[in-house]
């Protein structure tokens, strides 16, 4: 924007060093011998002031219209520097904001770990299971009772996710890991020398969940509670 104004101020001062050389040089030309000297000066004088007014209003315009374009420029500017550099009071919203989405969602993890244990203990009673002593009961009795927590907890996860083996094949036999394999799916166990393929014996095909169905989270009820305590009034 300076370099503009420069520009136009330049351009103002070498029409108005032009405008005035040919004032004069059209006022000589239009001088004849007849022409008294006063007559010869007031020629020059009106020029002149013509050349002024005419001048004054066009340096004026230019001007003007450069103070428009440097407003216009330093507001797009300035726009800019405040889009992208937000004020204290705006960074510090959007710390807290975002401090309170991750505790937020760090609660519902919680919530949806502790609601799943709940469907476990509902249907399968797993906690009671995990929590039995089971020092006072024989081996057949033990059997008999897993049996029916096996098959009641199966169908909570099967209902809820989509399992399926991470490598196909039979544990025991021989595999072959070719290269590019993902270190977080397939663990390596033993001697691991040198760049893949490697050949080892597959000890457990691992799972992975091609599809999550969450359940659904009731808000009134405290995700705390895994099983309400039951009291029987007689």
């Amino acid at each position: 924007m300076l370099v503009l104004t420069l520009v136009a101020l330049g351009a103002a001062a070498a029409g108005f060093h032009f405008g005035y050389q040919w004032i004069v040089r059209d006022t000589l030309a239009l001088a004849t011998p007849e022409m008294a000297s006063a007559d010869l000066a007031a020629r020059l004088v009106e020029l002149q002031h013509t050349y002024f007014i005419y001048l004054a209003a066009s340096t004026g315009g230019l001007l003007l219209l450069c103070g428009l374009v440097a407003w216009i420029g330093l507001r797009s500017m300035a726009k800019r520097l405040f889009a992208l550099s937000p004020g204290p009071a705006v960074v510090k919203k959007k710390a807290a904001g975002s401090d309170e989405d991750r505790k937020s969602q760090k609660i519902r993890q919680q919530r949806l770990y502790l609601h799943l244990l709940t469907v476990l203990q509902r249907q399968g009673r797993l906690v009671d299971f995990l929590f039995e002593n089971l020092d006072a009961y024989e081996d057949a009795q033990i059997g008999a009772a897993v049996r029916g927590i096996h098959e009641n907890c199966r169908k909570v996860v099967t209902k809820n996710l989509s399992l399926a083996p991470v490598l196909d094949g039979t544990e025991g036999e021989e595999i072959t890991i070719e290269e590019g394999f993902d270190p977080a799916a397939v663990k390596l166990t033993g001697n691991v020398t040198g760049e893949p393929p490697f050949k080892g014996v597959l000890r457990h095909k691992g799972w992975r969940t091609d599809k999550i169905e969450l359940p659904v989270l009731s808000d009134t009820q405290d995700a705390a509670v895994i099983a309400p305590a039951e009291v029987e009034i007689p």
